[in-house]
């Protein structure tokens, strides 16, 4: 293994020290295609669980350049099924003889993975789906991931503090999720849990049978459908694919905004439209969560988005802990200044998310950005859900999708009216401040005759400063959309009376 990957991290290591917030050019390019293409071939020699490790990396713009991404992308999770004499073993250790616990099961596996493999079968009359673990799939996740923690000490040798940061993040969630994925205990609550959280929304969550279900093996109703990237059968039989990619967006982005978990790996094998047009979902082995605050700025970094505001979106990074403290924050908000102007548009509705997802890469990777764990899922499931939609609508613009929700959820308004409060405390405080400055300038200005030897001037600054500021807050109050000339009127208004209380 570590003759494998020494020298690609090597390479790696080199090209970060020596090129961060560089371009490449184009043979230096080509050189780590290559490298890319070497570390694409180790993970998928080194087996399942370093191929689900580069799928996962293949998500993580922050750790790797563009080069190696691409090159981790094709990795393909499909393996050859196991000897049916061992799943067979394993299902009646858990469950009993296979042939008095199920009328019929089909030795063929319907669909096989690296951690997983699913049967057709009959139960109690109903025609049902198991699923089981790959056999012996627990000790090569605990064998690997004995090597991966014991890899991750010698990170810094090689790489800087956030790259090392981001990838342990990546091998430690990797390791905690993938013993969620395996556990099926744990997936029969996730689908109980979304099966609850979605119902009447026009989805298939399967059901579970409970008293055939362990940790190894997990039996549920058997659904039927047009796998989502069939996208020629789909229009053939009548569907309607743009509006299908509308429905199904909305659906993932609205679970992470709306429900205490979301199902995190949308990728067209677990998604299915059945007779009736309804959405059917499978494999909840990955499904993620975010906090209170986590979910907070996000909302507030879609909405600095919205606004177009660079300050403010490294203000959300920050919170998010996504950027470094010690960043450079004037070359931070420079360079999403000099993204958001290439994007063009009138609003963040019209940029493409492709697009906006190859400068935001060219970003993280130049700037000490470190994605926490807390997005990882978030991330890695949104980068997959617009390749989906894409494919279902040429036209489809996931970022529009998901303004769209926050402005009727109201989302977009809270965050405003924060802003505007926030503005307003601030104001207040500055006001404090200045009434502070020292018993001096007080003196200085009760000793001034206002009436007879500056009244004149008084008059002239006071009233349209406070016709200014009132008319910032009527604007405020009737035009959400654009507060910038709000608060430049705040300004003003504010710097008038400064300036004449100073010169009295």
């Amino acid at each position: 293994m570590a003759y494998k990957l020494l020298p690609i991290l090597i390479v790696y290591a080199w090209y970060r020290r020596t090129h961060r917030g560089k371009e490449p050019t184009p043979k230096e390019a080509a050189r780590l295609s290559r490298q890319g293409r070497l570390l694409y071939e180790a993970l998928a020699s080194l087996g399942p669980a370093f191929i689900k490790l580069g799928q996962i990396l293949s998500s993580r713009p922050d750790i790797l350049p563009p080069q190696y991404i691409r090159e981790l992308e094709k990795l393909q999770d499909d393996v050859p099924p196991a000897d049916f004499s061992e799943t067979k073993r394993m299902i009646e250790e858990d469950l009993g003889p296979l042939e008095k616990v199920f009328e019929d099961f089909k030795p063929t596996p319907i669909a096989s993975a690296s951690l997983g493999q699913v049967y057709e079968a009959k139960y109690r009359g109903e025609r049902v789906a198991v699923k089981v673990n790959r056999p012996g799939v627990k000790r090569m996740i605990e064998q690997d991931g004995a090597v991966l923690k014991w890899l991750l000490r010698f990170l810094g040798l090689f790489v800087d503090k956030n790259v090392a940061y981001s990838i342990s993040s990546v091998v430690e969630d990797y390791l905690e999720h993938v013993d969620d994925e395996i556990d099926y205990l744990k997936e029969a609550s996730n689908m109980e849990m979304l099966a609850k959280e979605l119902r009447g929304q026009g989805v298939v969550v399967p059901r579970v049978f409970r008293e055939v279900t362990s940790h190894r093996v997990l039996v549920m109703s058997y659904h039927e459908g047009i796998k989502i990237s069939q996208v020629e059968e789909l229009r053939r039989v009548g569907v309607d694919t743009q509006r299908l990619a509308r429905k199904v967006s909305r659906l993932f982005i609205g679970m992470v905004l709306d429900k205490p978990i979301f199902h995190a790996d949308p990728h067209p094998g677990n998604i299915s439209i059945g007779q009736g047009g309804e959405i059917i979902l499978y494999d909840y082995g990955m499904v993620g969560s975010l906090d209170a605050h986590t979910k907070k700025h996000l909302v507030r970094l879609y909405a600095s988005f919205s606004l177009r505001d660079p300050k403010s979106i490294v203000d959300e990074l920050l919170e998010l802990g996504a950027l470094d403290p010690e960043a450079n924050r004037y070359v931070v908000e420079r360079g999403f200044e000099l993204a958001i102007r290439e994007l063009g548009g009138e609003s963040v509705a019209e940029w493409e998310f492709e697009r906006l997802m190859d400068l935001a890469n060219r970003l993280i990777y130049r700037f000490p950005f470190k994605l926490p764990r807390q997005l990882v899922l978030y991330m890695r499931m949104a980068g997959i859900l617009d390749g989906v939609c894409l494919k279902l609508d040429p036209e489809f613009n996931l970022l529009k999708i998901i303004v769209s929700l926050l402005t009727e959820k109201g989302y977009l308004d809270e965050v405003r009216m924060d802003n505007v409060r926030s503005f307003i405390s601030s104001m207040l405080e500055t006001i404090v401040l200045v009434n502070r400055v020292g018993p001096s300038l007080l003196r200085r200005l009760e000793a001034q005759d206002f009436t007879n030897h500056r009244g004149g001037r008084q008059s002239r600054m006071a009233v349209p400063s406070t016709f200014i500021f009132a008319a910032s807050l009527l604007y405020l109050h009737f035009n959400v959309h654009d507060q910038l000339p709000a608060y430049l009127g705040m300004v003003l208004a504010f710097i008038l009376l400064l300036y004449d209380a100073l010169k009295r």
